[in-house]
């Protein structure tokens, strides 16, 4: 077995007594084949009594306390501790045992000690108070038996490898949370870098995203307000034409004529107007305020508002269950549902048998979800990835600004919400606006 893994065997006797000494050696360094302590030793604590008993420990020698404070303090510093040392409480005229002991404690706080005399100055009470109730320290009283100071020496020393080895496992599991802890440092460190990254490109993208729409948006407008307003310019043109001409003393302007190109540049305007209104609205999604929301009641507004565009032949289901109100803006989703309304209206301009239902519900999420269904036209395949898009429309020219459902779809999402959309040409459609729950810090507030 090499030094570094044999077990530390080596002992220390601090007496004032050299006939002491010579006892300890006795006992710990002798290793009969067979001895009458032998003998008693394994009819005590079992075992065969001729088997030779090789302890192999190593005493050193100390007389005085000071001396044995020395001599562990070297034994420290070689790396080769003591295991164990039996020290005497009265050593005259030094310091005695138990300063003994307190000392060498601060120097070797793992050395196992056994305080060994015939009578003691100090009481137990005594002792413990000065030194503490320690594992580390039992007391030995003289005249001590052999059997006794050798089973002492192996179980303390034994009790010392133990109590090494736990350090060293304590060592090594603190090396290695250690090395965990820096490499879950570092890995936190390379997430956070990869978070923070990712949100910088999410936050480019958003931009880019916003940019891009922006710009559809505004040539959307510019596209939209500018048909119409060349037909102003033209209709204005045209009239002042005929009235130059008439005040020159031409020809009599046709009143029937002027009269139609005024309600083409009307029209116009009135199609430039309602533009700038839907822009204005979609332009204000976000600062739309919000409020508790009964949702029945704003979808019988909604159904009032687009009974025009529904018309007296269309029949209108209504199925309310039990919702509870949503924190939402009473005003915005308002908007949302007379927008799908009447775009349900459009689509059912020509159906045999037109029918709308509005069906509310509450999810169990917690959550609400309404859906309007028709039976009208339907909406082809390649355009239901559109349908949301700023002024993508499918009504004919005139009919619409092409905004109506970017603005119900930007009011939903600003709620937290979503709307889908499930159609088929000749299978009508079914549009369904999902409204989240309402948000903690209000859940607890007062329904209206």
């Amino acid at each position: 077995m090499s030094a570094a893994t044999a077990p530390n065997r080596r002992i220390l006797v601090v007496d004032d007594n050299q006939a002491i000494h010579q006892d300890f050696r006795k006992i710990l360094c002798a290793a009969p084949a067979s001895t009458a302590l032998d003998a008693m030793e394994a009819a005590l604590f079992g075992g065969p009594s001729a088997a030779p008993v090789d302890t192999g420990f190593e005493v050193d020698s100390a007389y005085q306390g000071e001396e044995g404070l020395a001599k562990v303090k070297a034994a420290v510093a070689e790396g080769r501790p003591y295991a164990l040392a039996f020290v005497d409480i009265r050593m005259p005229p030094g310091i005695d045992g138990v300063e003994t002991v307190q000392r060498v404690w601060k120097e070797d706080p793992d050395l196992q000690v056994v305080l060994c005399s015939a009578y003691s100055d100090y009481s137990w009470e005594e002792m413990t108070q000065r030194l503490g109730i320690s594992q580390r320290l039992l007391i030995l009283r003289k005249p001590f038996d052999n059997i006794e100071v050798r089973q002492l020496a192996h179980a303390l020393t034994e009790k010392w490898e133990l109590l090494r080895q736990s350090h060293r496992r304590l060592e090594d599991l603190t090396h290695e949370v250690e090395e965990w802890t820096r490499e879950l440092s570092v890995a936190n460190e390379r997430l956070r870098k990869e978070m923070e990254d990712r949100a910088k490109l999410e936050l480019r993208l958003v931009q880019a995203q916003r940019l891009e729409a922006l710009g559809r948006l505004s040539a959307g407008l510019a596209h939209e307000i500018n048909n119409p307003l060349s037909v102003i310019m033209a209709s204005v043109g045209f009239i002042r034409s005929e009235l130059d001409d008439q005040a020159k003393g031409g020809h009599q302007a046709d009143p029937k004529e002027l009269s139609e190109v005024c309600s083409d540049a009307l029209l116009g305007a009135d199609r430039i107007l309602r533009l700038v209104n839907d822009f204005r609205l979609f332009s204000k999604l976000d600062g739309v305020p919000q409020a508790w929301v009964d949702l029945r009641e704003v979808l019988d507004h909604a159904l009032s508002g687009a009974s025009y565009i529904l018309g007296p032949k269309t029949q209108v289901v209504r199925d309310f269950q039990d919702v509870p109100p949503v924190w939402g803006s009473e005003q915005g989703l308002e908007q949302v549902f007379l927008g799908l309304l009447n775009n349900a209206g459009h689509a059912l301009k020509n159906a045999a048998e037109p029918r709308v239902t509005v069906i509310a519900r509450q999810r169990e999420d917690g959550g609400v979800v309404v859906e309007i269904r028709d039976n009208g036209v339907g909406i082809a395949k390649e355009n239901l990835t559109r349908i949301f898009d700023p002024f993508f429309t499918t009504k004919a020219p005139g009919e619409g600004t092409g905004l109506g459902l970017s603005i119900c779809y930007g009011v939903v999402s600003g709620l937290g919400g979503a709307i889908e959309v499930d159609s088929a040409p000749g299978q009508g459609a079914t549009f369904r606006v999902k409204l989240p729950k309402a948000p903690e810090n209000v859940a607890s507030a007062s329904s209206p």
